[in-house]
């Protein structure tokens, strides 16, 4: 059944960022392929937005260790990461980047962690260099635990404090976020109201947001520019998160159809940027994936918008299928006058009607949402 819960979802969602900003999150197993995807996707995003290069590399350095974060605490507790998985987020507020991390650890090891990010923190810039160099001899940071190298890595490339939270799970389990600050600009240059932005206050914004995805379920979600770069990226990131199968491949067809309707479709307000604001996210419940995205159109697009989705949607499958063969080998028509083939196309390929809702957010512009779903078939 369709979940029009995530109509407001998806709206609310969009919401959150401001102009110009992103967000992206990966919540599920991590695998090395897995990240590589998502750090390809991420730092495409990162080098159009970020000029400095020495930026560019600091950003790509934490979210590496970052990733590698959940990899170790996620090998040390396999077995649990299928009902609590691992969570990876990258947010461009203003003039700054956040990365959050999110993933199981067991509560023994909390105190030494704890240990170890408040002497990192304690720290000035160059005692926390020269604490670098004496741990990466010794190989030791602390009697409880391991060197911990990579938190020191992480806090001497952003210049910051590392931030964390744990969350109790249960008796032997805690949820351990951790959040990366790295201003894209000098400390000089910031604004006041940049300098008066806490990073818990966007370290509570992605619990919320995980609370949020774990109770639909919602596996990936990109909040941004969209365009074919991203598109390839989004999609690698799926086929390598689940088996090769007939729905991995439908679930795949359908994902760019849906990403495509964005670009095709989308209102770009600045055509510095490169890509079309939107959103995507894919949920799961059961044997069912529901693929919702978003963007802006203008009043004039609507029309045509919901003319073609009720076309597609008026017929019955094999009339669909007639319709789409027919105008899809018809030469002589131009690609403008092939009205609904798109459409035809995403709902032969997921075997559902289209459900979509307008929200009107200015005299000209609605945000379009699109769903549908991909069934799990198993043989």
């Amino acid at each position: 059944m369709f979940d029009n819960n995530l109509f407001d979802k998806a709206f609310n969602l969009f919401s959150r960022v401001e102009k110009q900003d992103f967000e992206y999150v990966y919540r599920g197993y991590f695998t090395h392929n897995i990240t590589k995807k998502i750090l390809v996707l991420a730092d495409t995003n990162i080098q159009k937005a970020v000029a400095r290069a020495t930026i560019q590399k600091r950003i790509y350095y934490i979210m590496v260790e970052g990733l590698q974060n959940i990899t170790r605490h996620q090998d040390e507790i396999n077995y649990e990461t299928e009902k609590y998985p691992g969570i990876f987020a990258i947010q461009k507020r203003k003039k700054k980047y956040f990365v959050t991390t999110g993933n199981l650890v067991l509560n023994e090891k909390i105190p030494s962690l704890k240990e170890k990010i408040a002497k990192i923190n304690s720290l000035e810039k160059d005692e926390l260099k020269k604490f670098h160099k004496e741990v990466l001899s010794t190989g030791v940071m602390s009697d409880k635990g391991g060197a911990g190298l990579g938190l020191i890595e992480m806090a001497r490339k952003s210049d910051n404090k590392l931030i964390s939270s744990f969350e109790l799970v249960n008796e032997e389990y805690s949820y351990f976020y951790l959040q990366t600050q790295i201003p894209t600009i000098s400390e000089d240059d910031e604004d006041e109201e940049d300098q008066d932005v806490s990073m818990r206050k966007y370290l509570i914004s992605i619990k919320k947001l995980h609370l949020s995805l774990n109770i639909e379920n919602i596996l990936l979600y990109f909040n941004g520019f969209f365009n074919q770069e991203n598109l390839l990226s989004l999609l690698a990131i799926i086929k390598g998160r689940m088996n090769m199968s007939i729905t991995t491949i439908r679930l795949s067809n359908v994902m760019v159809e849906m990403i495509q309707n964005i670009i095709k479709h989308g209102q770009q307000n600045d055509e510095s940027v490169d890509g079309v604001p939107g959103i995507f996210f894919l949920a799961q419940q059961d044997d069912c994936f529901t693929l919702t995205s978003g963007n802006f159109v203008k009043d004039t697009a609507k029309e045509v918008i919901q003319k073609r989705l009720e076309f597609v949607n008026s017929m019955t499958d094999e009339d669909l299928s007639e319709y789409y063969d027919k105008i899809l080998l018809d030469f002589e028509l131009g690609d403008a006058k092939k009205t609904g083939l798109g459409f035809s196309d995403l709902r032969i390929k997921s075997g559902k009607r289209l459900t979509y809702n307008f929200h009107k957010v200015e005299d000209e512009n609605y945000f379009y949402i699109l769903q549908t779903e991909v069934t799990n078939k198993k043989k």
